[in-house]
This record gives structure tokens, C-alpha cells and sequence, in this order.
């Protein structure tokens, strides 16, 4: 029997959906000899997490810093890499720009296959296997894990939950070892809050085209009069106009909506690897020879500001 070790962080706009999602993907492996433990990271500040489909797990633990520590990433490398040891064979994580912070560190602790933006993991021939893309994600790679380590961050689809009940778990308290990173306002932007990424059905992002900070308020007035998400560029994330939890892309958040509006943004390999669940896209730009018209089903050549403006009076 292997070990896997799943890993989340629970906040207040966590889903039932990641919950339903990892407790399939247990669920699965099991088939490849898989036994399958969660650990929740809580930031929710609660005694307590419910866990929902909780039982599709051997075991479930919650735990919170004594103090707060940024993206978590350095703290979370010294508690998953406790919880790992050399016992657990694979850990799995969804495909967030902070999980990608500790996971390539607790990889190399354990000599481990790095797999991120993983969109498939499925279970042939009695063995793992794990698809993603590669090359700007030009290409796909399926690698059959064998008897190797691997740490997968997977950035698929949501997957139906399995049978099961909900559990309680107590949060317990662990300390944020020495050198951990510390919160600092300005170390990054805060996420303003809003609908999260993950599972949305409509997405508004924004990129370099936008022009300023200034003006950014403009993608989130018009992702709140249509109940959106909103999303960002790696430009613009670079800008500091939005924070890195918006980011969309091969090195952000792959998101599948029913309509994806790309307002400002040029269409760039590594933007366009996040989109390509979406059902509709709407392009935004001046440019018309931007790569983004080449993919969009509604293209809209002309001023950003006006086009939003003329959309939001409709509304």
C-alpha cells in the first residue's frame, strides 16, 4: 500500500466543490494501491473545519499558524514535509500560485517528480498516471508514475464527489518554525475578495492593455454588475494593479467558465494555456491583430473603456 498526502487551504471562499474534487481523486488512486490522508492549512480562524466527503480519507488533520505568515508557503513546506516524511509516496495539491511556492521545496526534500498545472490524473494498467502541459503548454505530457515520488498540483476540471459523509475536524495550533515568512503589508497586494477563480462561471480579466492601477477599477465595476470573477494577466499582476491570486495562465489559475471576457489583454501562449476549458470567450482589445482574436468566439476591436462603459449601461 502507498501513501498520499492531500493538501488545502481552507479559507472563507474555499468550495465544496476543492473538497468534492480531492475526495475524487482519493478515491481513484485508491485503485492503484493508493491510501489517501488530507491536511487543511485553515486561515479561517475556526476551532473547527467540516470536511465535506471528509470520509473518502484514512485520515484528516487541521492545522493553523500561531502567528500569521504571508502566503503560507515556508510554513507549509516545514508542516507538509513533517506530515510527508518518508512515508508518503505522492502529494497532491490544487494548482495555485501559493501552492506553487512550497511544492517544488517539499518535491526536492524527498528527490520527487514536480508536476504543475496537472489535468488529468488517472489510474491505467494498476498504475498512476498524470497528464499535463509542457513547452508553454504547446504540448501535453502524460508521465506513468511507477514506484517514483511525485508532488502534483492539479489544475483540471472539478470532479463529482464521491459517496460519503461530511466530517468534523478539530484545528490544532502548530508553530510557525523560526524564519518563516512574516506578513508584511507590503510584500503583496492583498486579495480584495469577490468571487475566488476557482469554479467560476464568468470571469472578467484584465491585462496590460488596461493601462493603470488607476483604471482598474473598471474590470472589477463591471465583474460585480455581472456577478463575475475577476481575473488578471501575468502583466498585469506584475503592474501591482491586481493581486497574484487573480492570476490567470499557465504560471497563474487555469479556469473553465461558461464566458471568459479578456478585456486589454494581448493573448499571450502562457495566458491562453488558463482559458481553454472556457466555453465562450469575448475579446477586448485595440489591436486587432492581437493573438487573443485568434481563439475568441466574439472579438471587439476598439477603446476598452467605452466598449465597458456602452456594456454596463445595457446591463
Amino acid at each position: 500500500m502507498k501513501n498520499a498526502l492531500f493538501v488545502l487551504h481552507n479559507s472563507a471562499d474555499t468550495r465544496s466543490s476543492e473538497f468534492a474534487t480531492l475526495a475524487a481523486i482519493a478515491t481513484s488512486i485508491g485503485n492503484a494501491g493508493y491510501s489517501s490522508d488530507l491536511l487543511i492549512l485553515d486561515t479561517t480562524g475556526s476551532s473547527s473545519v467540516n470536511v465535506k466527503h471528509g470520509s473518502a480519507f484514512r485520515n484528516v488533520t487541521a492545522v493553523a499558524p500561531d502567528k500569521a505568515v504571508g502566503d503560507g508557503a515556508d510554513y507549509l513546506v516545514h508542516i507538509v514535509g513533517k506530515a510527508a516524511s518518508a512515508a508518503v509516496s505522492l502529494v497532491v495539491g490544487f494548482g495555485t500560485i501559493s501552492n506553487r511556492n512550497w511544492a517544488p521545496q517539499v518535491a526536492a526534500s524527498f528527490s520527487a517528480e514536480f508536476v504543475t498545472a496537472c489535468e488529468l490524473i488517472e489510474v491505467a494498467d494498476n498504475a498512476l498516471r498524470v497528464t499535463g502541459p509542457v513547452m508553454g503548454a504547446m504540448v501535453q505530457k502524460t508521465l506513468s508514475l511507477g514506484d517514483r515520488n511525485a508532488v502534483v498540483l492539479y489544475s483540471g476540471e472539478n470532479l463529482a464527489a464521491p459517496e460519503g459523509t461530511d466530517i468534523v475536524v478539530e484545528v490544532s495550533r502548530e508553530p510557525a518554525e523560526q524564519g518563516a515568512v512574516r506578513f508584511v503589508a507590503s510584500e503583496a497586494l492583498p486579495d480584495s475578495g469577490g468571487i475566488p477563480l476557482r469554479g467560476a462561471s464568468k470571469v472578467i480579466s484584465g491585462g496590460l492593455g488596461i493601462g493603470s492601477g488607476e483604471k482598474w477599477r473598471l474590470i472589477e465595476e463591471f465583474a460585480a454588475k455581472v456577478n463575475a470573477a475577476v481575473g488578471a494577466s501575468r502583466a498585469a499582476v506584475e503592474m501591482g494593479w491586481v493581486p497574484s491570486s487573480r492570476q490567470v495562465g499557465f504560471s497563474g489559475q487555469k479556469v473553465s467558465p461558461d464566458v471568459y471576457v479578456a478585456v486589454g489583454i494581448s493573448g499571450a501562449v502562457h495566458h491562453l494555456a488558463g482559458i481553454g476549458g472556457a466555453k465562450k470567450i469575448v475579446a477586448i482589445n485595440k489591436d486587432p491583430e492581437a493573438s487573443i482574436f485568434k481563439i475568441a468566439d466574439v472579438g471587439i476591436v476598439g477603446d476598452y473603456e467605452q466598449i465597458v462603459a456602452a456594456a454596463m449601461r445595457k446591463l
